[in-house]
């Protein structure tokens, strides 16, 4: 009880153990994403500053330049409808050909003489509405009558529900037409004191060129900062800022950088006497650097979170590895328990047949000749086993075996084959060799000897009792071939490259039918490996596995003998390969 106790103790401690780790990963990964989303928060703070910074400069800089652009149309427009607005002519409503051609010429120059001063475009026009059934004229290049129309119905439609008084004009764009300055007066009566206001409405009116305007736009952003000089030290403003300026419908009159985005832009209303819309104004992005300590942020989502989809990528990959270390430490485990097995019941036999010669208990000389053949199986058994771990700790350590020899395979395979012998009545099996003549190459001996053991002793341990083994050797396409063929059930092709790996074996962990260390097919396939060659399962003509080891075959007519007594190669005369059976 109290073992029991202590083992499930020790259990629990060792997964505790081993998910310490997944659970330090699972910590550091959920501070990597708290990291992560922190610095996001803060990298969206500083653009949501840097935007409110740029944005308040754009809005700046879109008021200064609307506040210009009226000033400096005001002055324009009030001089072009000043002869309207105070000649008796024009409030009577006798509107001329004459006086309407008053409206398309030249205000004369500003002051400064230095922005666009005519406005006026092609043609002019009077109409009346209210009182008297309405009227209207046309002066210089009129529009065709779809046009006209157009234009009188918006106008009018302007006058009665924005226009105001004390206005001196009012700017009104025709949908899909053109841009038009009106003034609205009241008609008047002319009596000997003087002129008596009428119910009549006046509406006078004319066509605005849309070049000329641009240009005054031009003119404006060319001239005086629209952000202090200290900020942009005194670049022009087309390096500082882009404008647009838009109509009521959202059109666009004016493009200081055609074709460009606004980057956080700010808009400015129009002023109705203007005609409304709108003015919209950015900072342009090459001046972010130097209104912004710092700089204008770049967006950095996309690098945050690949470096957390990274961290995660890696956490994931180190519980892989986690997991692969506990599964191999398990295997090992398993090795360690299936190794002290196997020794244990040959020395055990070793040990029983060894005390029964010492007392004499033989009592005839076939009971003594049966002692001694136990302990030569057992004594090969335990050889096979400690060459088995040895290869495979040389493998581990990356440590290989370099003294190779041209060496006549048939004599290694005899070898091997009646070395292994002692170990058959145990199965009941029989064992045929048949190898072809001349099947030279450069190999370490051991090593070759070494694989055929471990082919052998996978046939017994896997294949039907009393079956016939079969060993044969061959020559083709260049490699040399050396096959061993069981009765067994075969190897299922999902299983054939896993009973190559360490520590797998076909029939499942330790305390299963078939015992053995789980190692012995993955010497084989690193002793292939370090000949250049290959080793893989097939399965065999006549049912049961095909265990292969390929290696590249060498042609001379003097092949050599690894002698391992002496550790030294020397030549030896090659036997006729034959077959032999048992």
């Amino acid at each position: 009880m109290k073992a029991s106790r202590a083992g499930r103790s020790g259990a629990g401690r060792g997964r505790w153990r081993r998910g310490l780790p997944i659970a330090f990963l699972g910590l550091s990964l959920t501070v990597a994403g708290f990291g992560a989303l922190e610095a996001y928060r803060a990298e969206q703070s500083y653009r949501a500053a840097a935007a409110g910074v740029m944005t308040d400069y754009a809005d700046f800089a879109a008021r200064s330049f609307e506040q210009r652009t009226t000033e400096l149309l005001s002055v324009r427009f009030n001089r072009t409808f000043s002869a309207v607005r105070g000649n008796p002519v024009f409030a009577q409503g006798h509107a001329t050909q004459q006086c309407l051609a008053l409206l398309l010429a030249p205000t004369g120059p500003d002051q400064c003489d230095c922005a666009p001063v005519r406005l006026a475009g092609a043609w002019s026009f009077f109409h009346r509405f209210g009182g008297s059934p309405p009227e209207g004229q046309w002066g210089g290049d009129a529009p065709d009558d779809p046009v006209r129309a157009l234009v009188v119905e918006t106008v009018r439609s302007h006058a009665r529900e924005r226009y105001e008084s004390g206005w001196g004009y009012a700017l009104v764009q025709v949908e899909d037409g053109p841009l038009v300055a009106y003034t609205r007066l009241v008609s008047s009566t002319s009596l000997d004191n003087g002129l008596v206001p009428s119910a009549d409405t006046l509406l006078y009116g004319v066509e605005v060129d849309d070049a000329q305007v641009a240009a005054l736009y031009r003119w404006v952003l060319d001239e005086d900062p629209l952000l202090p000089g200290s900020l942009v030290a005194d670049r022009p403003n087309a390096q500082v800022v882009q404008v647009d300026v838009l109509d009521d419908f959202g059109q666009t009159l004016f493009a200081s950088h055609p074709g460009s985005e606004h980057l956080y832009p700010a808009e400015v209303a129009g002023r109705a006497v203007l005609g409304g819309g709108a003015v919209r104004a950015s900072i342009v992005p090459s001046m972010a650097d130097e209104l912004i300590i710092g700089g204008l942020p770049s967006d950095r989502t996309p690098i945050l979170l690949l470096i957390f989809v990274l961290a995660a990528a890696l956490a994931a990959a180190a519980v892989v590895q986690l997991r692969r270390e506990n599964h191999l430490a398990r295997l090992r485990q398993d090795f360690v328990a299936s190794v002290s097995h196997e020794l244990r019941t040959p020395l055990a036999q070793v040990r029983l047949f060894t005390e029964t010669l010492r007392l004499g208990r033989t009592r005839t000389e076939g009971e003594r000749s049966w002692a001694l053949e136990s302990i030569d199986r057992e004594t090969v058994r335990l050889s096979h086993l400690v060459e088995n771990i040895l290869h495979f700790s040389r493998s581990e350590r990356g440590v290989q075996a370099t003294e190779r020899a041209l060496t006549d395979l048939a004599d290694e395979v005899r070898e091997a084959v009646e070395a292994f012998r002692p170990l058959l009545p145990e199965s009941r099996g029989r064992l045929e060799c048949e190898v072809a003549p001349g099947l030279v190459a450069e190999v370490h001996p051991d090593s070759i000897r070494q694989v055929l053991l471990n082919y052998l002793d996978n046939a017994v341990r896997y294949g039907a009792r009393g079956q016939t083994i079969r060993v044969r050797g061959e020559r083709h396409d260049g490699m040399v071939r050396l096959l061993v063929d069981d009765q067994g059930p075969g190897v299922p092709p999902g299983e054939r490259e896993r009973i190559f790996e360490p520590f797998h074996r076909g029939n499942g962990p330790v305390g299963t039918s078939v015992a053995g260390s789980g190692i012995g097919l993955s010497v084989v396939r690193e002793i292939a490996l370090c000949h250049g060659g290959e080793a893989r399962v097939e399965d065999a003509p006549g049912g049961g596995a095909r265990f292969v080891l390929e290696i590249p075959a060498a042609d001379t007519a003097h092949p050599r003998h690894f002698d391992r007594r002496r550790g030294a190669d020397h030549p030896r005369e090659r036997r006729p390969a034959g077959t032999g059976a048992a």
